[in-house]
């Protein structure tokens, strides 16, 4: 009999001594919500899809296809070159303060959301300031692809920013002609608080 030994190494670049934990598992109260979801149907095309690792990709999240303020889709050029409410937003409430550190990403290719901006609330309350901070230098720039992608956070943003209650991905555009989104799983990994 040859057996075969193989050794995993695992480099743990993160300079935080706590272990990362899977904070968007449902179990742990994590919500999601969308701002368009496939045929208003969110039993079969819901957000909370997503977060279910158990259902592989029997089940996802699904938007609608976006239109475009001139009446077309998405992908249409408007007269006045106007793209406003074209966006497709996907919130992560973990219900609790964590880290974010990881985000990682499973679309169905020629369903990919591009230009992937990410959120977290902005905690003043000042009533004249945006309801969202942008996470600046965090890079998120999905491929056009089936596979899994994760995205590592911790080398490009800052720390205090990335500690939040909720999260807000938007996509400003899609590789779909008509600007659907399809994710079959997102995970968001870090530290609990």
């Amino acid at each position: 009999l040859n057996i075969l030994h193989y050794t995993v190494l695992i480099i743990n670049t993160n300079t935080s001594s706590a272990a990362m934990i899977l904070l968007s598992c449902p179990s742990k109260g994590t919500s999601a919500s969308a701002s368009s979801v496939l045929n208003r149907n969110s039993k079969l095309y819901g957000p909370m899809n997503a977060l279910d690792l158990k259902s592989g990709i029997s089940n996802c999240w699904n938007s609608d296809a976006v239109v475009a303020p001139n009446g077309g889709s998405k992908n249409n050029n408007s007269v006045d070159g106007n793209d406003e409410g074209t966006s497709i937003d996907f919130i992560i409430d973990f219900h609790r303060t964590v880290c974010v550190e990881e985000i990682r990403i499973q679309f169905q290719g020629g369903f990919v959301g591009k230009d992937c901006i990410l959120y977290v609330p902005n905690n003043n309350n000042d009533e004249k300031e945006e309801k969202w901070l942008e996470l600046e230098e965090a890079i998120v720039e999905p491929e056009d692809t089936t596979e899994v992608q994760c995205f590592d956070l911790t080398e490009e943003s800052e720390t205090n920013r990335r500690h939040c209650p909720t999260l807000k991905l938007k996509f400003d555009d899609s590789s779909d002609f008509y600007g659907r989104v399809t994710i079959y799983k997102i995970e968001v990994w870090g530290t609990e608080e």
